[in-house]
């Protein structure tokens, strides 16, 4: 794989591996498979490791060595996983997430419809359809970026974030689909909600599987019972 990766200094104790501008899935892979290779060989300098879409974040322990240390460190390591083609994730588990699209629970599902000129039928088969890879975890703990939405259905976030959205809401923005883990504000496009779903990690891969507000609800009851 030809990727024009790059050191940037982050902070006085932090390194930033760039490895692209935009945002793919072998490059988040890359991303990752850097991560695991680092978290298994736990080098004496290393304090802790972030991947996000398309870099890693580490944290290194000043009193061990300095940033040019680390490049050194780092770059026969990099260079080494640039030469495979592997894309997999050690321990990715798919998921398959039950979702209610009623427009009484998605606010926006009915203008997203309208952007696709379709029906809500339309939205809902084209959300349903691909199989999602989990990109990274952020924003708020539990909320996973999963990628990659139709292109027909990509619109950007709305300019003012609304100040309480559900928890378990489905939203997308731009190529992005996401659950809302817990009740908070946020400006995504919401399209859906889902009464349960498992702990996601990076890595990982979901389906979104159309269900009836009747399940919906029974689902949710059954989640109340299982918390009493």
């Amino acid at each position: 794989m030809t990727m024009n990766w790059q050191f940037q200094t982050a902070a006085v104790d932090a390194l930033m591996i760039q490895f692209a501008p935009h945002i793919d899935l072998q490059i988040n892979a890359k991303v990752h498979q850097l991560a695991t290779r680092l978290r298994q060989q736990q080098p004496d300098w290393l304090r802790e490791v972030v991947p996000s879409y398309r870099s890693l974040l580490l944290y290194y322990d000043v009193l061990e060595c300095n940033e040019a240390q680390v490049k050194r460190a780092l770059k026969p390591v990099i260079d080494e996983l640039m030469k495979t083609d592997e894309t997999t994730q050690l321990d990715a588990q798919h998921h398959v997430i039950e979702v209610c699209y009623d427009p009484e629970l998605a606010a926006d599902l009915e203008t997203v419809a309208e952007h696709l000129k379709g029906s809500v039928d339309d939205v809902v088969r084209l959300h349903t359809a691909p199989t999602y890879h989990v990109y990274t975890l952020g924003f708020a703990p539990g909320f996973a970026y999963l990628g990659d939405v139709d292109e027909r259905l990509r619109l950007p976030r709305h300019a003012t974030p609304r100040q309480k959205v559900p928890r378990g809401s489905v939203a997308i923005a731009e190529q992005q689909t996401a659950i809302y883990p817990r009740t908070s504000p946020g400006g995504w496009q919401l399209i859906g909600r889902a009464a349960a779903w498992p702990e996601l990690q990076a890595g990982d891969t979901v389906s979104f599987k159309a269900i009836t507000r009747q399940d919906y609800e029974r689902l949710c009851a059954d989640a109340e019972q299982q918390y009493d």
